[in-house]
């Protein structure tokens, strides 16, 4: 049942009533079970690397279901001390407990380049809680020493939003890196070009510069620049096609150095 709640037709409140009257202990059991079902026709130790792929180690999650829209996830009990840095997620999520526990989160309100805590909160099998990744940060680690109980979620990431890493102390940002895949990748590629000097990087640039992240478009933009500063200039109406505000100003920016 808890498959049919990665669904974009559902509005948050739906899926926490959905979540309120289901017994997600069970739900999120049967999910764990059918885990070694997917890949039993192969191999121990392809089955064994095809569970890896599904759990991610710095976050301490493993996804149990997936679809084009979203994701199942169950965080286990983590008693390490509280690390230096907070990360936002793009998307929607919709965190729950399991087997009668219940677990804090501390809120942060995001406002551009820093943070603004919120309120604490306990979720619990009456309380499911809905995290907007566009204007809210959580943290699990309220204490400094881990969270002692299974944290289960339905994500629903932006691909197209970028995450965010923030000071724990100052709460100001320090770093950020694309959620998307192909514009990380698309980045390192731009970068190792440029910094190789391949005499093709400016055509390379030619065909990213079309591509929906504005790093990777602006990236794209100034190569292009170093190359033929009137073609490059020629591609600034498309950049702001993108509407972002950053990429905007950094384009006034250019042109104003070169007027």
């Amino acid at each position: 049942m808890i498959k049919n709640l990665l669904n974009p037709d559902l509005t948050p409140s739906q899926i926490i009533n959905s979540i309120k009257k289901l017994n997600m202990s069970i739900e999120v059991k049967n999910l764990a079970n059918q885990l070694p079902k997917q890949t039993a026709h192969t191999t121990d130790s392809f089955h064994h690397a095809e569970i890896m792929k599904l759990t991610n180690t710095h976050t301490g999650t493993l996804t149990l279901h997936c679809n084009q829209h979203g994701n199942i996830s169950l965080k286990v009990p983590d008693h390490a001390p509280t690390p230096g840095q907070l990360y936002s997620i793009p998307g929607k999520s919709v965190l729950f407990a399991i087997n009668a526990g219940s677990f804090p989160i501390q809120l942060y309100e995001l406002e551009d380049e820093h943070l603004t805590r919120g309120e604490r909160v306990i979720v619990d099998a009456s309380n499911p809680l809905l995290i907007d990744g566009t204007q809210q940060l959580f943290d699990s680690n309220v204490n400094g020493t881990g969270h002692f109980a299974f944290i289960g979620s339905l994500n629903f990431p932006d691909k197209n939003a970028d995450i965010y890493v923030f000071d724990r102390v100052s709460l100001q940002k320090t770093a950020w890196f694309p959620h998307h895949d192909s514009a990380a990748r698309y980045l390192v590629s731009l970068e190792l070009l440029e910094a190789a000097q391949d005499p093709g990087a400016g055509k390379v640039a030619e065909e990213l510069i079309y591509h929906f992240h504005p790093a990777v478009a602006w990236k794209a933009f100034q190569m292009i620049h170093r190359v033929n500063p009137a073609t490059a200039l020629g591609y600034a109406p498309l950049l702001r096609n993108l509407q972002n505000t950053r990429l905007n100003d950094l384009l006034d920016q250019h042109v104003g150095e070169m007027a």
